[in-house]
């Protein structure tokens, strides 16, 4: 079985990662040492709708992140307080931050539908006391990590020739499903393009997957990929399968679901997985055909780092090459797996030491998943 083999393969240094010892390596651990203080540190966090993730970075190229701390969004009134609470805790009063948030930053306000908390940028500029506050979707973040991690920091998923100054995917569930591509520039620095292609509509290939698409189209009219390829919609799978209402599901988080798969207790769990990558191989397919990212994919979010092994002995290649008469198209894709913890933070402290053009003034965006 192919999936079997990857997780035995050597991790390569992708799209231009510095391998340990070559010209451009970082000693990090002697890096990591500046931390001890807050003077010329940046704030990083990433941003969910139920955790935010916050670290002091030091400057430089790959940026050094030190430990992160997480705080559960309820716990706080807003973005400011999480931020002001870590700040404290740590004893740092940065000038600058950059936070990557799980959806479209297109205006100064952003309201999240799934937390308590707003973001208004220069409000909580101020409030933080910061010279400057930079805010990004979190999968552009992703990907601006990409070239900056350690070879130990991926997983070969799929080997491949990646196609020289073709664009990259970076791509995943985890709350929701996000997308980006790192486009390569002649001469210049990557430019990032974060996408909303998580929610395009879900196409089913299987029985099984016209029977998923009629469950939850009942409840929610379109369906889109994200309802599916996502933690909610591990769970929303595993309801299909066992006809429940959204109210009464066996696992209110997909973390349950897939402690169930893999300690043997639920064979419907394991098929939920099975079928969910089967799926995102599909999708990650389409996605690589509709944006030319013949340069490698890369996975992230939260959901696939914590299932490797159901991974790993899934359809998801199978599916990802499943294109008919464009299989040759896709199949020379490499395809590796971010492992590390917190690489967004990583991405969020890069791009906060490029220049950004001016936004646009200030427009209330209301986002979720009302419309799918």
């Amino acid at each position: 079985h192919a999936g079997d083999r990857w997780a035995r393969r050597r991790p390569f240094a992708p799209f231009g990662v510095a391998a340990r010892g070559a010209p451009g390596a970082v000693n990090m651990a002697k890096r990591t040492k500046t931390l001890g203080s807050s003077s010329g540190m940046a704030l990083v966090a990433d941003i969910g709708g139920t955790y935010a993730r916050f670290a002091l970075a030091a400057p430089g190229d790959p940026p050094v992140v030190g430990v992160a701390k997480v705080y559960r969004a309820g716990d706080f009134v807003s973005v400011a307080d999480a931020a002001r609470a870590f700040c404290s805790e740590v004893e740092a009063s940065p000038a600058s931050a950059c936070f990557a948030v799980a959806g479209p930053v297109t205006d100064d306000v952003v309201e999240f539908t799934n937390s308590p908390w707003t973001l208004d940028i220069e409000a909580t500029r101020r409030a933080l006391a910061l010279d400057r506050l930079l805010a990004v979707n979190d999968f552009e973040a992703l990907a601006a990590s990409v070239r900056r991690l350690a070879p130990s920091d991926l997983v070969r998923v799929k080997g491949g020739v990646a196609v020289a100054q073709a664009p990259v995917l970076v791509v995943g569930p985890g709350t929701g499903f996000g997308q980006a591509l790192i486009v390569p520039v002649a001469g210049a620095a990557d430019r990032i393009v974060p996408t909303e292609g998580g929610h395009v509509g879900f196409a089913p290939q299987t029985k099984a997957e016209l029977q998923l698409l009629a469950f939850l189209a009942r409840e929610h009219g379109r369906v889109s990929v994200e309802r599916i390829l996502s933690g909610p919609g591990l769970v929303n799978i595993h309801r299909a399968l066992t006809e429940t209402p959204g109210g009464s599901a066996a696992y209110p988080h997909a973390d349950d679901l897939s402690r169930a798969a893999s300690e043997g207790r639920d064979p419907l769990a394991a098929k939920a997985l099975d079928l969910f990558f089967a799926m995102l191989g599909s999708a990650v397919g389409d996605a690589v055909l509709s944006t030319g990212a013949r340069g490698g994919v890369v996975l992230g979010g939260g959901v696939v780092p914590k299932n490797r092994e159901a991974l790993s002995k899934s359809d998801f290649i199978e599916r990802f090459l499943a294109k008919g008469r464009m299989r040759g198209y896709v199949e020379a894709t490499p395809i590796d797996l971010i492992i590390r913890e917190g690489a967004a933070l990583v991405g969020a402290a890069a791009l906060l030491a490029r220049p950004r053009p001016p936004r646009r003034p200030a427009r209330r965006v209301r986002r979720g998943f009302q419309n799918g």
